[in-house]
């Protein structure tokens, strides 16, 4: 069981010339692909990040909000792929209507499945809407999805399409439709928060039931997102989630109070506050 390794120590040695190319630079893109900052000493290493499902602790939570978000931050800085936000949620939300400032999406999750090539980046964005940030959208109608289709081979796609899918779940964390997503270890859990006590109570049952379903590694590896939806919330609500929950998941951060995302209208990156854009630039940290 042993003859693939090597037995003979000279097949371990490398020549001058083998240790050159080692240390040679890697091509453009590549998961370890050097970039000089700002023409100094220092250096950024891209690093690969994950697909992402955000969901709602409940309703209101600002799910669709913190994917266009999130999509939108990875746009700008992780240039591999390209981000796009699906409509996860149990029977459609308003993903289009606040994610697409440019274009408007012609179809959705349901008539995607049914095109022919759906796993050609063409294809997905013949099907999608797109904001400023160069994000793509792809809303979902009421209807159920087509034939036996389901979100695993969504995903699967999406992803062959060279897209890196960012879905808003919404509300409830029991939503059958996702199950595939959750099951999926390579997919990073959001879990957003809103900025009030009785999110907070209502927080609890879906960790339990996340845990009961899942198990704790979900958990572990699940970042909770606290939405600030008014000028009154304050850091406390993001305070005690860090107390009480701080060694349960990978991160507790949160999204400062943004009047362009209160405004309720289609949102654009550029005219979020810079504290906001960096909130979402930092789960992108956590994430990675």
């Amino acid at each position: 069981m042993f003859d693939r390794f090597p037995d003979h120590p000279a097949k371990l040695s490398s020549t001058p010339t083998d240790l050159a190319r080692l240390l040679r630079p890697a091509p453009p893109g590549t998961p370890t692909d050097v970039v000089r900052l700002h023409g100094g000493d220092g250096i950024l290493l891209w690093a690969n990040l994950p697909p992402v499902l955000v969901m709602g602790s409940s309703g209101g939570a600002g799910s669709t909000t913190t994917a266009l978000g999130i999509a939108s931050a990875a746009s700008y800085g992780y240039k591999e792929r390209s981000p796009i936000v699906v409509d996860a949620t149990p029977t459609g939300g308003d993903l289009a209507r606040r994610g697409c400032d440019m274009i408007d999406p012609s179809g959705t999750v349901q008539t995607w499945l049914s095109m022919s090539h759906r796993g050609l980046s063409s294809t997905v964005l013949e099907a999608c809407g797109e904001n400023s940030a160069r994000v793509g959208v792809l809303p979902r109608g009421p209807e159920a999805l087509p034939l036996r289709e389901t979100y695993a081979s969504v995903h699967r796609d999406l992803s062959d399409a060279g897209c890196l899918p960012v879905y808003d779940g919404g509300a409830p964390v029991s939503n059958r439709m996702i199950a595939p997503l959750l099951s999926d270890s390579r997919i990073t859990l959001v879990i957003t928060l809103a900025a009030r006590p009785d999110a907070v109570n209502r927080l609890r049952p879906a960790l339990i039931w996340l845990d009961d379903n899942y198990s704790q590694y979900i958990l572990e590896d699940a970042v909770i997102v606290v939405t600030r939806q008014h000028p009154s919330d304050g850091p406390s609500v993001a305070k005690h989630a860090r107390a009480y929950l701080g060694e349960f998941v990978r991160a507790v951060t949160e999204i400062p109070y943004d009047h362009h995302l209160a405004a309720g209208g289609p949102i654009t990156w550029t005219r979020l506050a810079p504290p906001t854009r960096a909130a979402y630039r930092q789960i992108i940290n956590l994430l990675r």
